[in-house]
């Protein structure tokens, strides 16, 4: 999903964004200030984050892991940077921490999917991925290309530690070591055709 910001020449309070959000039609993000306005994502954009979210869910319940799974309607509060986002996946395992005393809004997510579009790939994996970063809770980073079967995970070995892992082709497979669970490429890209050949080339 793309996003733009609303009005630049004026800052919100969250208290004010939050007032926003309950009568708008379509979701913003908040960003230290800035409310920033986002349109819909794509067919594809859709049926990954599900697939995603999913499967994952399905392997939870069957381990009967004490783990919610949310799709994009679920916020997330970062607190030490001021901001709110609507990952488009989120885990929360143990008892959920909500923000603002809102249950449309969580402060402990363990794992965190975002699906890559060409208007906000590089802020998901810069600017945002760095805020995420300082959520206590947050483990593991999951970002999915819509144009090629191809996803990366970021792992929080250590403090200030993160390791990279890549699958490639529907063949592939990624390993979520925060939830000790395995998806399968091609569960996410189920029932979507037009994916671009696969290259395990550096540059995602």
């Amino acid at each position: 999903m793309s996003a733009v910001p609303k009005n630049e020449d004026k800052l919100y309070t969250i208290e004010e964004y939050l007032a926003l959000e309950e009568k708008a039609e379509h979701k913003s993000e908040y960003y230290n200030g800035v409310v920033w306005a986002m349109s819909g994502g794509s067919l594809n954009h859709s049926v990954i984050a599900n697939n995603a979210t999913g499967t994952i869910r399905s392997d939870l319940k069957e381990k009967k892991r004490n783990c919610r799974v949310t799709n994009s309607d679920m916020k997330v509060k970062v607190e030490k940077s001021n901001s709110i986002f609507y990952p488009d996946g989120m885990v929360i395992c143990g008892k959920p921490e909500y923000g603002e005393n809102r249950t449309d809004m969580v402060k402990n997510p363990i794992l965190i999917i975002e699906v890559l579009s060409p208007s906000t790939e590089n802020f998901d994996r810069g600017k945002k991925f760095q805020k995420y970063r300082t959520i206590p809770s947050f483990k593991e980073y999951v970002l999915i290309s819509q144009k090629q079967a191809k996803v990366e995970v970021w792992y929080k070995e250590d403090v200030d530690l993160w390791r990279i892992s890549h699958a490639y082709g529907l063949e592939g497979v990624i390993k979520l070591r925060s939830i000790e669970c395995e998806v399968s490429l091609a569960d996410i890209y189920y029932m979507i055709d037009d994916l671009e050949d696969a290259q395990m080339e550096m540059d995602f």
